[in-house]
């Protein structure tokens, strides 16, 4: 069972990368694939030479669940008994340049606007332990190096927008997002141009799926 602890900039912890690839094992209905992540991946997809839309990537590569009942969200494949990521080649990440944050920023993880600051980071306690030895690394240089700008202002809007969007789907149940599941999809996973930057239309698609959402609630 892995589990977080909590850790500050300032700190060292030891971690030493064994390219083992034994992080990206084991890994089944645990990789959630964030917005940004699918937008990552179909971009290096499609840089690649694979025709690849964003949709395409959610629906070759992971598949969909309910977060505390009410939030759809998308899980990552996995495959083979020892339930490898999908993409997991020969012992290497295959779409390493495109490969999610979570993946990035590992052994650490990263929670937005917790007790009133920008964010509060963890490091991942998995059974993993020959990880978790070696040199020390600072929190800090680790986090600057692959935590990028990108990535924290996505976090950042996030922590703004996540706890207005569980209150709209509370309210509506059930039967409410079920009929507005369309919306919902499309808005925060799927209405993303490649060929244009990801932040300016996640903020406007998160504002259209609010403005929906508080529609069917009668709120405007």
């Amino acid at each position: 069972m892995n589990r977080a602890v909590p850790v500050r900039p300032e700190d060292k912890v030891r971690f030493q990368c064994r390219q083992c690839a034994d992080c990206c094992r084991n890994l089944k209905d645990q990789l959630m694939l964030e917005p940004l992540d699918a937008y990552r991946l179909a971009s290096f997809l499609h840089k690649r030479g694979e025709a690849s839309a964003i949709d395409n990537v959610y629906e070759r590569y992971a598949h969909t669940d309910l977060l505390e009942g009410c939030l759809p969200i998308y899980l990552m494949n996995t495959v083979g008994p020892d339930n490898s990521c999908v993409f997991l080649e020969d012992g290497r990440c295959s779409v390493y340049d495109g490969r999610p944050n979570v993946c990035r920023i590992y052994p650490f993880s990263v929670r937005p606007r917790q007790r009133g600051r920008t964010f509060e980071f963890y490091r991942c306690v998995d059974q993993h332990a020959a990880h978790f030895s070696g040199d020390r690394v600072l929190v800090n240089d680790w986090l600057r190096e692959n935590f990028s700008r990108e990535s924290r202002e996505f976090w950042t809007a996030e922590g703004n927008f996540l706890p207005i969007l569980g209150s709209l789907l509370r309210r509506l149940g059930g039967d409410g997002i079920k009929a507005n599941l369309f919306y919902i999809l499309h808005y925060r996973y799927y209405s993303y141009d490649l060929e244009r930057p990801f932040m300016p239309q996640y903020t406007s698609n998160m504002a259209a799926l609010k403005y929906i959402l508080q529609k069917e609630l009668g709120e405007v």
